[in-house]
């Protein structure tokens, strides 16, 4: 009895130094499996956003390298490039052309018919009023005809950066005559579109003056 006695105390002996290194292995060796996919989850993530700020500043950049306008009843896209003056950048679609008349005075023009144009006069704040441009510029609509106000709330909307709006429309029979003035940062505009309502490319034309950027 007393043999079995001590065998049986040998092999609970064998056994439980057989679970004490088992549990030492294990703990020398951490399961690492919840970390590495962690990591991976982080990794992807980080993947991902990068390649949505990517796509989005792409976005950004054809965005602002397109102007979409409506002519008789149709919108349109069109591609626009850059054009620097003294004071101002601007954007420009295909099949315009923008001149200098003189310093502050240029004339943006539809190369096919250039009746169809729009005269940029860009002026620094401190040079000039908003409110005495406003009332010079109803002067000069009273004397090409009757005008009223003109609507530009939507387009004005995509330039936040413009404080002060204000537009005006006179029609002549087959002609369209828009006033426009607006403050942006430390600049006045007044632009004055000439349109003819079979063209109906007004709305191009102050998209396009609307862009205008202090350099």
């Amino acid at each position: 009895m007393k043999k079995l006695q001590l065998l049986f105390t040998s092999l609970l002996l064998i056994l439980l130094l057989a679970a004490c290194g088992t549990a030492e292995d294990q703990n020398a060796e951490p399961d690492n499996t919840d970390q590495e996919t962690e990591e991976e989850t982080n990794n992807i993530e980080d993947e991902s956003a990068k390649e949505n700020g990517t796509q989005q500043e792409e976005n950004a950049n054809q965005n602002e390298n397109q102007i979409q306008y409506t002519s008789n009843n149709e919108t349109r896209t069109a591609e626009t490039a850059n054009v620097e003056e003294d004071l101002y950048t601007i954007q420009i679609m295909e099949g315009y052309e923008l001149t200098k008349e003189e310093p502050g005075k240029e004339l943006l023009f539809l190369q096919d018919n250039d009746a169809i144009n729009m005269r940029i006069e860009v002026m620094p704040k401190e040079e000039a009023d908003y409110n005495n441009l406003v009332k010079n510029t109803q002067e000069m609509m009273a004397a090409i005809s009757d005008y009223e106000p003109f609507d530009i709330s939507e387009a004005v909307k995509s330039h936040p950066e413009i404080s002060n709006s204000i537009a005006y429309i006179a029609t002549i029979e087959n002609d369209e005559v828009v006033g426009i003035v607006y403050e942006k940062g430390n600049l006045l505009v007044r632009l004055t579109v000439y349109d003819q309502k079979d063209y109906d490319l007004k709305d191009a034309l102050i998209k396009m003056g609307l862009t205008i950027k202090e350099k």
